[in-house]
């Protein structure tokens, strides 16, 4: 959608210590200057998780008399699996959404790394899945999924070595999934393969292109969308959760709203709406599945980034759709309520512009809270891009736009729960 440049205020940082309580640190300006060493590499690195320790397997952890090539399947006794997730019939588990993964270590003189590709990765080139993988917190390999099947070798050494992995889902949920079968390893070790331990604090995120990273790769507004510049780890959401060294997972698609898709002659879209399709583990037919809530990791906070899609059928009669776009929007909170009984609901709009929706998600926000007496959610703006911080596809937001808006999610979840990025959830 395009809309006209609006000039973002450059807003002094602010440090706020708590003496003796929970620490905060605030700060937030048009751009990433002034922030400490760490959050910095977070946003300026190369996609590379918090540092931690390197994993070693136990002193007495149990071998075996000789070293042995064993095959383990992508299930939680061996991996993390971040974001919606499904495993099918042919034991593969599919990474489903935007930045869902697999991560684990691996402890061997061997390893290789099996993934699957779906119907989508033998369909258009510019709409195959795109996916990264990591080793040692360092890119591997960043492709898109040509094949049914692909081996990819982690390491072979003399000695035996421990190295942690991530398989990453880096386009949308829309265009495919990326499987993972199992990782191969030779080993002495009886138990090689162990889940990455879960974080402290855990975020989803709902949205739309914005929260997908459409077009954030392409150096030009006039480019088209395509899922090889659709980049998950290059969006907000993403930078936000590693500002907050927590685990996350993520709901979006492309066009969708609360009420509406996007729409160019004015005509509503219901069939793009996200509401419909929450309670998914994705749209396409072979991941059209209810998503297990009750057993699912339960989220700290949810992030809600919707509402630039109805901009396009609210606007020709604002004043007479205004009241639907409310409504629709407060349903949307009891039913995202109801699947996330203890978190606290953050709801933003406004990157790529349309501000009179910010506007009817305040009163939707005010209006739930007064019908359920629910506190614990609040809205806030999130500033509109600027042609000087460049664009993506489409004119959807930079790279620059989408560090900005994570630096500015990341003060807000911080000033409301009493943290500190990098800290645990108190």
């Amino acid at each position: 959608m395009r809309k006209r440049d609006v000039a973002v205020a450059t807003v002094t940082a602010v440090l706020v210590l708590a003496i003796g309580g929970l620490i905060c640190w605030v700060l937030y300006t048009h751009g990433i200057k002034g922030l400490s060493k760490p959050i910095m590499q977070t946003l300026t690195g190369n996609n590379s998780q918090y540092a931690e320790e390197p994993a070693t397997m136990p002193e007495d952890a149990p071998k075996w008399d000789s070293e042995q090539t064993e095959s383990y399947p992508a299930i939680a006794a061996h991996m993390k699996l971040q974001g919606r997730t499904t495993r099918d019939e042919d034991q593969i588990t599919w990474l489903v959404q935007s930045g869902s993964a697999a991560e684990f270590t691996v402890t061997g003189t061997k390893a290789v790394l099996t993934l699957a590709g779906d119907g989508t990765a033998l369909g258009k080139e510019n709409h195959k899945p795109r996916y990264a993988v990591y080793l040692d917190d360092q890119l591997l390999t960043d492709a898109l999924m040509r094949t049914k099947e692909l081996e990819i070798p982690l390491f072979e050494s003399n000695q035996p070595r421990t190295a942690s992995v991530k398989v990453i889902q880096l386009s949308e949920a829309g265009y495919g999934a990326v499987g993972v079968k199992h990782v191969t390893v030779t080993s002495i070790y009886q138990e090689p393969v162990q889940p990455i331990p879960a974080k402290d604090l855990r975020i989803e995120f709902i949205g739309d292109s914005i929260t997908c990273g459409y077009g954030v790769e392409t150096k030009s507004e006039k480019d088209s969308f395509t899922t090889g510049t659709e980049n998950f780890t290059k969006t907000y959401a993403y930078l936000t959760a590693r500002m907050l060294n927590a685990d996350y997972s993520a709901v979006c698609y492309s066009g969708y709203g609360i009420v509406s898709g996007w729409t160019g002659d004015g005509q509503k879209k219901p069939d793009s709406i996200l509401p419909k399709y929450y309670n998914l583990i994705g749209i396409l037919p072979k991941y059209k599945k209810q998503w297990d809530f009750e057993h699912a990791e339960q989220n700290d906070v949810v992030v809600i980034n919707l509402g630039t899609n109805d901009y396009s059928y609210l606007s020709p009669s604002f004043s007479s759709r205004s009241k639907e776009f409310i409504k629709g929007y407060v349903d949307f909170l009891k039913q995202v309520r109801q699947k996330n009984p203890n978190a606290y609901i953050f709801c933003t709009m406004g990157t790529m512009g349309g501000e009179s929706v910010y506007g009817l998600i305040e009163q939707a926000v005010g209006e739930y809270s007064a019908a359920t007496g629910d506190t614990r959610i609040k809205s806030y703006a999130s500033p509109v891009q600027t042609q000087e911080d460049g664009y993506g596809a489409d004119y959807h937001p930079s790279v620059k736009t989408q560090q900005d808006s994570a630096q500015l999610l990341t003060e807000e979840i911080c000033n409301t729960l009493g943290i500190q990025p990098g800290g645990s959830f108190q």
